[in-house]
């Protein structure tokens, strides 16, 4: 028989992670409730899923004959993570601390409650591969170092430009790029959730309750994007030849969290 193609696993990668953590919470009292926490990690592996076949791109072994070159950065490192929440019920209304003698006062100030979240994360690493193709012709290979060179930008790395393409060359033929896997990391996540809710009880109808909610997802509308040229593993280059730097632009095209999201909502329940 003849066959196009054959797929097979193998059981050769390897992983590890080491993390520092640490988290502070407060149980409901005084009607405030909180958790934040921070992660400190590192993971690294030669690979991130099961796959065997072409040796380019991001995934893949480069060089199946040395799986080992294939060990750095995890495509799931995230170096820094600060995440929390915080629910405040205000103390106005009945049986709150302040403004509790009155129903026409817990009518209008009574029932309210505050919650917010936050996520503040350092970038997931992605790959800079060149444009030539590797030995299977299946894909495409690391660049070499461009020695001297810095991968930052002059001025730092900015949405227009977040990595210098000069600071990589195109590696002879028959040669491997040392340019490792995941070298690089794109820009991080900074975004912040609230949410105004106020809950009324129909005095009249015993056990029917409602709840008047706006939610604001990414409030204050800050861009948090994705690895150069949305590609997220990876970022292509080209070059004019074996040697010679790259010149292509590497600008932020996407992001990975929305603008501000603005909702209401109403809630009955009985």
């Amino acid at each position: 028989p003849l066959f196009q193609g054959i797929s097979g696993s193998t059981n050769n990668a390897i992983s590890n992670y080491n993390s520092l953590q640490a988290s502070i919470t407060k149980r409901m009292t005084h009607g405030l409730s909180l958790s934040f926490n921070y992660v400190w990690s590192h993971m690294l592996d030669d690979q991130d899923s099961s796959g065997w076949g072409s040796r380019g791109g991001t995934q893949d072994y480069q060089n199946a004959f040395n799986p080992a070159a294939n060990y750095s950065n995890s495509n799931f490192d995230v170096r820094h993570a600060f995440k929390g929440y915080a629910v405040y019920q205000l103390p106005f209304g009945k049986g709150k601390q302040f403004l509790s003698g009155s129903r026409l006062l817990d009518a209008a100030v009574g029932g309210w409650q505050l919650a917010g979240t936050v996520i503040l994360q350092s970038g997931n690493p992605f790959t800079v591969y060149g444009n030539q193709a590797n030995y299977s012709l299946a894909g495409t290979q690391f660049p070499n170092w461009n020695p001297g060179v810095s991968w930052r930008p002059s001025g730092g790395s900015k949405r227009t430009e977040w990595f210098n393409a000069g600071a990589f060359l195109q590696p002879a033929p028959g040669t491997w790029g040392n340019v490792r896997r995941n070298s690089l990391y794109g820009p991080g996540i900074n975004t912040f959730n609230l949410e105004a809710a106020k809950s009324f009880t129909i005095p009249w109808r015993e056990g029917i309750g409602i709840q008047f909610r706006a939610d604001a997802q990414n409030v204050f509308n800050h861009p948090s994007f994705a690895p150069p040229s949305g590609t997220g593993l990876g970022n292509v280059l080209t070059a004019g030849g074996p040697g010679q730097p790259y010149d292509n632009g590497t600008p932020l095209s996407s992001t990975t969290i929305g603008g501000r999201n603005l909702q209401l909502a109403l809630r009955v329940s009985f």
